[in-house]
């Protein structure tokens, strides 16, 4: 069954500093672009242009946390249902 990541979410800390809640998500299932940017519950950012993935976009919003890593993540996943065949008339 075909999974698509549809979004990234982490909590980034640092020794002694307050946890941050940062999400990351697309507008369009299987399509990283545009990407919106939450955290600490407040909607950073919607970004588009070259994204190759949700990862490379996660990757870059950490980095603007210098000295702080992940400490957990999840990954929220679609998984598409087919849609019911038309009932055939007898």
């Amino acid at each position: 069954m075909e999974r698509i990541i549809f979004g990234i979410h982490g909590k980034p800390a640092k020794d002694g500093a307050k946890d941050i809640d940062l999400l990351v998500h697309s507008y369009h299932l299987g399509s990283p672009s545009p990407c919106v940017v939450i955290e600490d519950w407040v909607r950073k950012d919607v970004i588009g242009g070259p994204i190759d993935s949700l990862e490379q976009m996660f990757q870059q919003q950490v980095a603007t946390h210098p000295g702080y890593v992940v400490k957990e993540r999840q990954e929220l996943v679609a998984v598409p249902v087919p849609k019911p065949a038309p009932p055939t008339e007898a």
